[in-house]
């Protein structure tokens, strides 16, 4: 049918437009955050735009719904101007009928929503973790230039040149990662060498000054060769913990850890959320519509309308995470999560289905 593309057309350029500006919004204010990943970590453009891809997933899951909702509510109140929705009811079709064009494309966005959540969110949740371990350890991306001061989770370090072999001379090197102590070596001369994913700096002729938090005291040794470790002991290894939103389905469904209760709490809402997240692009445009399309249509505008559809859907949204936080304290909640969507598709259908108004 004609009117079937016209309608669906309009909403997908529509829903596009949304998603971009949305995206982009978002992106631009986390980029803040991520800024200190450059200057403080040493980290290049490359690695701090895979930081972003990283996100998207995450970021579509939430960003999808609220922009197709968005969408349905701006094309179908300038149809209803246009006075094209009541040409449309005025040739027999019912507001169901007028509704099927957008099925399609809510259907499809749904099942995006589903491939995100259950495989995308967790990959990306892992490699973002992964690379902040990586990028929070990754000290062969100091430049040491000369006379400059290089600085990289909480260790300071400082050359007074540098000669074509990279070979540091006048090194200052300042230590505060420890929570008991602080340490501060001068030396002569000195090199970084990369050893079994450790980066290594060996230094000749200087001092090693240790500083104790207890008690106040310091202590001097001169060497002539000393090989400090610029790696912290937080290699990333196969036993490392993964959080519930890193996790995929069969790791949340069978956990191979000894998870605490606490923990397992938590997979098991994170198991329900990776099942309705991706129903709300279904969720939200239905309420859309039925609103929108409710009561007679005027081209004075559909305000109040409006008002109501963003009215419901926020108290949806309320009562959803709110049976999240209920579900984690006690799984006889679990029931009323899927009530909840069952009863506003249920007085969404039956406003769409009142032929009186």
């Amino acid at each position: 049918m004609i009117y079937n593309r016209y309608i669906s057309n309009k909403t997908l350029i529509g829903f596009a437009g949304i998603i971009s500006v949305l995206v982009s919004l978002i992106w631009f204010s986390r980029a803040i955050t991520f800024v200190k990943y450059i200057t403080e970590n040493g980290i290049g453009l490359d690695k701090f735009f895979y930081l972003f891809i990283l996100i998207l997933p995450w970021l579509l899951l939430f960003v999808i719904p609220v922009s197709l909702f968005i969408a349905i509510l701006l094309i179908y109140s300038r149809l209803i101007a246009n006075n094209e929705i009541t040409i449309l009811k005025n040739s027999g079709l019912t507001k169901i009928a007028i509704c099927k064009p957008i099925l399609p494309l809510t259907i499809f966005l749904s099942l995006i929503c589903f491939t995100i959540s259950f495989f995308f969110m967790p990959y990306a949740n892992k490699e973002l973790r992964l690379s902040r371990i990586d990028f929070k350890n990754n000290y062969s991306s100091l430049s040491f230039s000369p006379q400059t001061f290089e600085t990289l989770n909480k260790l300071t370090i400082y050359a007074k040149n540098r000669d074509k072999n990279d070979k540091l001379f006048g090194i200052l090197l300042h230590d505060e990662r420890s929570p008991k102590h602080s340490i501060t070596i001068t030396a002569e001369s000195g090199n970084i060498v990369t050893e079994n994913n450790a980066a290594m700096l060996y230094m000749q002729h200087g001092t090693v000054q240790k500083f104790s938090y207890e008690n106040r005291k310091s202590e001097i040794l001169t060497f002539d060769d000393y090989v400090f470790n610029l790696t912290e002991n937080q290699r990333v290894d196969d036993k490392l913990r993964w959080k519930s939103k890193e996790r995929y389905l069969t790791e949340l469904f069978n956990p191979d850890d000894d998870s605490e209760e606490s923990e397992l709490e938590r997979y098991r809402t994170e198991i329900h959320q990776r099942f309705t997240y991706p129903l709300l692009p279904i969720m939200l445009s239905t309420i859309a519509l039925a609103c929108v399309l409710r009561g007679q249509f005027t081209r004075r505008g559909n305000i109040s309308n409006i008002i109501l559809a963003i009215f419901l859907a926020v108290i949806f949204l309320g009562t959803m995470m709110s049976s999240y936080d209920l579900i984690e304290n006690n799984a006889k909640f679990t029931p009323l999560l899927y009530l909840n969507f069952i009863l506003f598709f249920f007085i969404s259908f039956k406003i769409l289905n009142n032929k009186g108004k």
